[in-house]
């Protein structure tokens, strides 16, 4: 079975999830690339506002979800709401029938208003996993635990 896990990661936190997730899964792994520029302290305020209002985005990536047979996607959360690089990779590409996983990172403890709004922008998809990352779960070294039971949920679909 052939996995892609692709992640927009501003800070790094989701990159080191989506990255964990892929080599545990031994997957492509690939980050979404956001032609915006979010760098910096506008950058941060930008992407904020950009993902309270639900707005696209341009974004560059390498691979095709239709070459997989299931795409596990990572967001940061911001503004309580994925970032525009992922809903932008979502509206993008067709997930009809195709096993999907969803992650987020956030700062704050609430990831599943996220994990649902992915959801439902992939409505015809096989979700076959979700993934909730806070801060305190980096703080406490949880979040390795988190990421093996995810995996193993992933395994379980194939």
């Amino acid at each position: 079975m052939k996995i892609l896990v692709v992640y927009y990661s501003r800070t790094g936190t989701t990159k080191k999830v989506g990255e964990a997730i892929a080599k545990e899964l031994s997957a492509d792994s690939e980050a979404i690339v956001d032609l915006k520029r979010r760098s910096g302290i506008i950058g941060w305020f930008a992407a904020g506002a950009d993902a309270y209002r639900r707005k696209l985005t341009r974004i560059r990536t390498r691979n095709k979800p239709e070459r997989y047979d299931m795409v596990i996607i990572g967001t940061p959360v911001w503004s309580k709401n994925m970032s525009p690089a992922v809903r932008t990779y979502l509206t993008n590409y067709d997930f009809v029938g195709k096993k999907v996983g969803f992650f987020c990172t956030a700062g704050g403890e609430n990831t599943e208003r996220t994990l649902e709004a992915l959801k439902k922008l992939a409505p015809k998809s096989v979700v076959v996993g979700t993934l909730g990352v806070c801060a305190k779960d980096f703080k406490s070294g949880v979040y390795e635990e988190k990421i093996a039971s995810f995996v193993k949920s992933l395994r379980k679909s194939k």
